[in-house]
């Protein structure tokens, strides 16, 4: 009888002690993944060349799937930005990359949860093979930049211009806003952002903005990128105050209704060419808008070259229904300034008629245009 009770006892003891270690094991094995070596990136950097993530070492409950997102970094490693679209293992190095360098984020997954890890910076990408032919002679060229106007707070809205261009008409234009870093590096293209205004939206504060124009014509293309804008503000802008509300199917206020202490700003120009030291003549385009980034139309426009004696002084002349001026002027005995003159100066004047010259809503601004000498 005690021989008998044995053998269960036994067989019980020994299954307590089977369950247990399963269970121990099964405690010990669910582990969200946790890193032990940093991602790192392969391949050459240079431009159309394919780099390659190595996800790092992870331990954790097997098995454990990666995900990827390659940002785009300035020289220093900083002032990151996710590249769109890229989320392969792999990633094919732009054109737009060189003197930038590269980060990739690695996301491990398993059954008990997720962690992530991002590499240090690659080395700076190094600049492409030379680039392709100028384009031919009567595709448009750029004689002056975009530029963007508009409060650089959360939530506003830019609006670019195309800049000057020169070449056989009709000229098209095309626009892709871009996102970049704090001191303007580190761009990469905004998706869907291909018109002529942008508005602020989240994660774009503490960046800057940049648009790229490409004019196109019957016999190619060329684009141009403007200059930064200032950072962009987390705070939202306050509702403008003495801007009027544009009228329905308007394309601008009148000057007439812009109070203080809004004011009118002179917010691009496109000169018709490049000055040259055969130029006799030179027309200018200037835009005037309001503080509220509203066109402008009826502001009185005053343009001088400085120094004087350059070129002639044309009247005042009254911005039209879409806010633009044209002016024009013609060579005189001080033209060049100097032998080596590489930028004309002038002094820009915007009022509104009956204001004095140097209060109300009028506004002054100095702009530079290209001057080559040797053609």
């Amino acid at each position: 009888m005690k021989r008998f009770l044995r053998v269960p006892v036994a067989a019980a003891v020994a299954s307590l002690v089977v369950a247990s270690a399963a269970s121990a094991v099964t405690a010990k094995s669910a582990v969200a993944p946790i890193n032990a070596s940093l991602p790192t990136i392969s391949g050459k950097l240079a431009p159309g060349n394919t780099v390659t993530a190595n996800p790092g070492t992870w331990s954790g409950s097997a098995p454990i799937s990666y995900q990827y997102q390659w940002r785009v970094c300035g020289a220093d490693g900083g002032a990151c930005h996710d590249i769109a679209g890229a989320t392969g293992q792999s990633f094919k190095i732009r054109d737009s990359d060189p003197g930038n360098t590269l980060r990739v984020h690695v996301i491990a997954s398993n059954h008990d949860g997720s962690n992530t890890a991002t590499s240090g910076p690659t080395a700076r990408i190094e600049a492409g093979p030379a680039p392709a032919p100028s384009p031919s002679p009567n595709a448009p060229r750029s004689v002056s930049p975009p530029t963007i106007s508009g409060n650089t707070s959360l939530g506003s809205t830019l609006s670019a211009t195309t800049g000057g261009w020169t070449g056989p008409q009709p000229i098209n234009y095309g626009y892709q806003w871009l996102i970049c870093g704090a001191n303007g590096n580190a761009c990469h293209d905004i998706g869907g952002a291909t018109g002529t205004t942008y508005q602020l939206r989240n994660g774009d504060p503490g960046n800057t903005v940049r648009v790229r124009v490409t004019a196109s014509n019957a016999n190619g293309s060329s684009s141009q990128t403007s200059a930064p804008t200032a950072r962009i503000s987390a705070t939202p802008a306050p509702a403008p105050s003495g801007c009027p509300k544009l009228a329905a199917g308007a394309a601008a206020v009148n000057v007439a209704d812009v109070a203080s202490p809004a004011r009118l700003q002179i917010d691009s120009f496109v000169p018709s060419s490049v000055i040259t030291s055969t130029t006799r003549s030179l027309t200018v385009r200037f835009h005037v808008s309001d503080t509220c980034g509203q066109p402008v139309s009826g502001a009185l426009v005053y343009a001088t070259a400085v120094p004087y004696q350059q070129l002639t002084i044309p009247g005042e002349a009254t911005t039209d229904a879409s806010g633009w001026v044209t002016l024009n002027f013609s060579r005189l005995s001080g033209f060049p300034a100097s032998r080596n003159q590489q930028l004309m100066v002038m002094f820009v004047r915007a009022r509104r008629a009956g204001d004095s010259t140097l209060a109300g809503i009028s506004t002054r601004r100095l702009i530079s245009m290209r001057v080559n000498l040797h053609r």
